[in-house]
């Protein structure tokens, strides 16, 4: 259970904000939410400079759709078209640093910006419909992660 409490403190400076989380122990559970609070207070970049094989891209951010990993390749799905990296996915993430960005799979991840409807599938999965009706499955282990940040 979390117990979410303001309190004013008159001897902090304007626009200073100090958070204290207490529990009983440092659990998985206190580090997420820690992590989380770092996440918001640094800025999400808003141009993403992406290495393809013969030059740089700079990718807005608000236009990436979905990324997926096919083999070696990254792929990075658009509003403008596919562009294809070799970086790694986790390292594309950090460098990302948007809470907007939800794994789906061991090897997909979707921008909840570009969500339109998710929808059963036959193999028991979930199937995200994305903006420009692209499709990205969802696999059981994740539909958790993406519900909760869903507000279900």
């Amino acid at each position: 259970m979390v117990d979410i409490r303001f309190q004013e403190e008159k001897n902090l400076e304007i626009n200073q904000i100090d958070v204290l989380i207490s529990s009983q122990d440092l659990t998985p559970r206190v580090k997420q939410l820690m992590d989380y609070i770092r996440l918001y207070e640094e800025e999400a970049p808003r141009i993403l400079p992406i290495k393809t094989l013969d030059r740089i891209e700079m990718l807005k951010v608000k236009e990436l759709v979905s990324l997926d990993v096919e083999g070696t390749r990254l792929i990075l799905d658009t509003l403008k078209g596919r562009q294809v990296t070799t970086e790694r996915l986790y390292k594309f993430q950090e460098r990302l640093n948007n809470p907007d960005f939800i794994q789906v799979s061991k090897h997909g991840v979707i921008n909840i910006n570009h969500l339109e409807a998710l929808e059963a599938s036959f193999s028991g999965n979930m199937l995200a419909i994305l903006t420009g009706k692209r499709k990205v499955d969802v696999s059981r282990r994740y539909l958790k992660n993406l519900e909760k940040r869903l507000g279900l």
